[in-house]
């Protein structure tokens, strides 16, 4: 088994900070229901929030970044302006 950890992290536009918080609290609980999840929180450091997962697998991984609620969350808060800058990297 090869563990995957992987790190997003979003920078909220100015004032948008706990705009940014809401959207990326939809992710928490049906991700982590997902096959394959070992962990994903989710943290805040001034501006900024933090998304970080532990996968089972790769292919676990994959399917979570294919996943449409991912999509459509990071579309939506990306769409409305509170996202000003994204980072995405495996750890």
């Amino acid at each position: 088994m090869t563990l995957q950890t992987h790190i997003t992290v979003l920078e909220a536009a100015p004032g948008r900070c706990e705009e940014l918080g809401g959207y990326l609290r939809d992710l928490l609980e049906p991700t982590r229901r997902l096959d394959g999840c070992l962990a994903f929180e989710l943290q805040r450091d001034r501006q900024r929030w933090q998304l970080h997962s532990r996968w089972r697998s790769p292919a676990d991984l994959e399917r979570y970044f294919a996943q449409p609620l991912l999509q459509e969350v990071i579309d939506s808060a990306w769409r409305s302006g509170a996202i000003q800058h994204l980072q995405s990297r495996a750890a």
